[in-house]
């Protein structure tokens, strides 16, 4: 283990590893390089000042759909800034939801939050860009040429 990070070892179901994956091919398409889920992590937490953000239902709704505990084994090694941002994170969600996180959940309600953020970002590309169509063929239609 490097001295500049944590290893953690975390147990989890099948449909959190599936988040996991997907996570993981989002946050590689965005930056154009392979990623690893210790690199997801630690850019996650970086940003964790607005993870609170969502509404405590939807959270709750997400630990139900998505459950943390499991049998598939998940080794990960983060930075030791983004464990201490990962505990920040689990103390205010722990707090929102009333009930204590594991750092599963926390995982998991992280990689939801950037799972949905991306693919927000993509429905407003394809929102905007049909707009500008629409756009487009609105100002042809009325004599201005494209």
């Amino acid at each position: 283990m490097v001295a500049d990070s944590r290893d953690f070892t975390l147990d989890i179901s099948e449909p959190l590893f599936r988040l996991t994956t997907e996570g993981i091919r989002l946050h590689s398409n965005e930056t154009l390089h392979y990623q690893t889920l210790s690199n997801l992590v630690d850019h996650q937490t970086s940003r964790a000042d607005r993870i609170g953000d969502h509404d405590t239902s939807t959270l709750k709704e997400h630990l139900v759909s998505i459950p943390s505990d499991g049998s598939i084994r998940l080794n990960l090694n983060i930075s030791r800034t983004s464990v201490k941002n990962l505990d920040e994170v689990k103390k205010l969600l722990s707090r929102q939801l009333g009930s204590e996180l594991t750092v599963a959940d926390t995982l998991s309600i992280l990689l939801f939050d950037y799972v949905v953020e991306q693919k927000t970002a993509c429905i407003m590309e394809k929102l905007d860009l049909h707009g500008l169509e629409r756009s487009e063929r609105s100002d042809f239609a009325n004599g201005g040429s494209s």
